[in-house]
């Protein structure tokens, strides 16, 4: 472990950490991060941003483009360090760039760098431990990082893969800022007319991470008929009522990521009444959606 924090402390020291100056904790400065999905053969965005993986469909070993963003309202931080992982290893976190090549640009403008080339020393993969990490630092410690569009999350930190191994079970894989060791995920945020302190903020604790759930079926398909119907209506809603009553759901964990259909984490009556609802509409309507073309609106 010693080991594995020198690795991790030498990455920050070489990308620039210094003193800063910040806001008082007591300001609430709470910047976020989020990581989004990309949708692709097999895979879709669901409502609230969960992934949904058929591997009848993605097949075995699907991979997941993916990237991570920063929301900074403010505007006032100074150096971003964030860590990102997935406990679970039959996801495995490949493929680390930057944000160049898919978005044409970074979310910040640092003197010598126009591409994922550049960012080299900036991103790490730390394959053993399924860990990532990037960082982002203004070395002008009288400076806040200076965005490159309107808004902090405009271009993604960095972008990476979520590849399952083959013969990954069924269920839900969760990618999570990190929040352990000697370096959390954080942010120093420089208040310029402020000199007095220097606060390391972190963020993990309140940002969102991208949820994957993987089946063998349909999404809303519980039973595995290949129909998206009333009977699967009625199975989630039961599911749900034992869920409400601390007791098991019933399901596999097949069943259980296809029974969340918005997306949402959770398994409740808004998915039955969901799964109904598109029953109800495929019986009366020639329009040709899919359940979740239908939960989002689209």
């Amino acid at each position: 472990m010693k080991k594995i924090i020198s690795v991790i402390s030498s990455l920050v020291l070489a990308a620039g950490m210094t003193s800063a100056f910040a806001v008082n904790a007591a300001d609430e400065y709470k910047p976020t991060f989020y990581i989004k999905g990309e949708a692709g053969t097999g895979v879709e965005i669901l409502k609230y941003g969960t992934v949904y993986v058929n591997k009848s469909v993605a097949g075995e070993g699907a991979k997941i483009p993916a990237a991570v963003y920063f929301k900074d309202d403010e505007k006032i931080a100074g150096q971003i360090f964030v860590k990102w992982t997935c406990e679970n290893k039959d996801l495995q976190l490949t493929d680390i760039t930057g944000p160049f090549a898919k978005t044409g640009n970074a979310p910040y403008k640092i003197s010598g760098v126009s591409s994922d080339a550049d960012l080299v020393n900036c991103l790490k993969n730390f394959t053993d431990l399924n860990i990532m990490a990037a960082n982002y630092s203004e070395t002008d410690a009288t400076k806040t990082l200076q965005l490159t569009g309107d808004t902090s999350d405009a271009y993604p930190l960095a972008c990476f893969s979520a590849s399952f191994k083959d013969n990954a079970p069924g269920g839900s894989y969760d990618i999570e800022f990190y929040d352990k060791g000697a370096y959390f995920t954080s942010v120093i945020p420089r208040y310029l007319d402020d000199p007095t302190k220097t606060v390391e903020v972190y963020p993990a604790e309140y940002s969102e991470g991208l949820r994957i759930n993987a089946s063998d079926r349909l999404l809303g398909d519980v039973d595995g008929d290949g129909d998206i119907d009333a009977v699967d209506a009625s199975k989630i809603l039961s599911a749900y009522a034992a869920i409400a009553t601390d007791q098991p759901s019933g399901f596999t964990p097949e069943q259980e990521a296809a029974a969340d259909v918005d997306g949402n984490r959770s398994i409740d009556s808004v998915d039955a009444s969901g799964v109904l609802a598109y029953y109800a509409f495929g019986a009366t309507s020639d329009e040709n959606k899919s359940l979740n073309q239908f939960i989002k609106g689209e």
